[in-house]
């Protein structure tokens, strides 16, 4: 991979970080409002859950705008310290009950229902000027990806996995063909059509990341990868619920006067805008 590719910035600390929520009822925060990284702090009005990425205090609620729409947010101003509760240790993946491992994931927000005719289909996304997340997190964790996926597929006694790569994405090729000839029921393919029926399972490569850290650990998968292109493409690994005024800002990327695009809708207030998961792309354009 050309080192402009394979290179990415890093911004994990950021000031603030915005916490969606639905209701003040289902949130669990301490009297000193102290939190801690990968604290629980209730659940939305769906059942799922809410954790804090950073440790830090809780200074007040604001109304924010994420990619699904407004919501209220908790601010936390971030420590730096990012410290935990307690401190997990690297669990055995094939010593754990099958329902240790659906508590995990569903303490997440990750289950789906699974079983051993299920068919695993994992998803990488692919743009090479937008949206180039999914072919990082393939060249640098192919390895932990695959690995993940065979854990995962043993628990659940499922026969297949067909990981979905765009044919033009020669790097996240390069990089399964490397080990993927090891797992004899995981395969690679280059389209998604055919996988349509209720027996299948859909993740995206970010997922099964994610799905490896809350069995392995007991932790959250904290981050995201998202593009920046202002002309050419900057990719950056940034902390779940960061402003995108606060990261433009850091990043020293100029966009006062400038249209915002997040994953193709205009954004009006850069400063509202908080990045989540869910966010792939931002294109910063020059007004006609």
């Amino acid at each position: 991979m050309a080192k402009k590719i394979q290179e990415y910035i890093t911004y994990l600390s950021p000031e603030f970080i915005y916490v969606p929520y639905d209701k003040m009822e289902l949130l669990r925060i301490k009297k000193s409002k102290h939190v801690f990284h990968n604290m629980s702090l209730g659940t939305k009005s769906d059942g799922k859950p809410i954790f804090s990425p950073v440790s830090g205090n809780v200074i007040g609620i604001k109304e924010m705008l994420y990619k699904n729409g407004r919501q209220q947010s908790l601010v936390i101003e971030n420590d730096f310290i990012d410290k935990k509760e307690k401190l997990n240790p690297l669990r055995n993946v094939s010593k754990l009950k099958k329902s240790e491992i659906v508590e995990s994931l569903t303490k997440y927000g990750l289950e789906s229902n699974i079983n051993s005719k299920t068919t695993l289909v994992v998803n990488s996304l692919y743009n090479k000027k937008y949206d180039l997340k999914d072919m990082v997190i393939n060249y640098e964790s192919y390895e932990e990806i695959l690995e993940a996926i065979d854990e995962f597929m043993n628990v659940f006694n499922m026969k297949n996995c067909y990981i979905c790569v765009d044919k033009n994405d020669l790097y996240s090729i390069s990089s399964y063909e490397k080990y993927i000839n090891a797992f004899l029921n995981i395969c690679m393919v280059h389209s998604n059509k055919k996988f349509k029926d209720n027996k299948c399972v859909f993740y995206s490569v970010e997922d099964i990341l994610a799905i490896h850290k809350a069995i392995c650990l007991d932790y959250m998968y904290d981050n995201t990868i998202v593009t920046i292109n202002n002309g050419e493409p900057t990719i950056v690994k940034v902390k779940l619920y960061t402003s995108l005024y606060e990261l433009l800002k850091a990043l020293r990327i100029a966009f006062n006067n400038k249209l915002i695009y997040v994953d193709n809708s205009l954004i009006e207030n850069v400063r509202d805008f908080v990045i989540d998961s869910k966010v792939r792309s931002i294109v910063i354009k020059d007004r006609k």
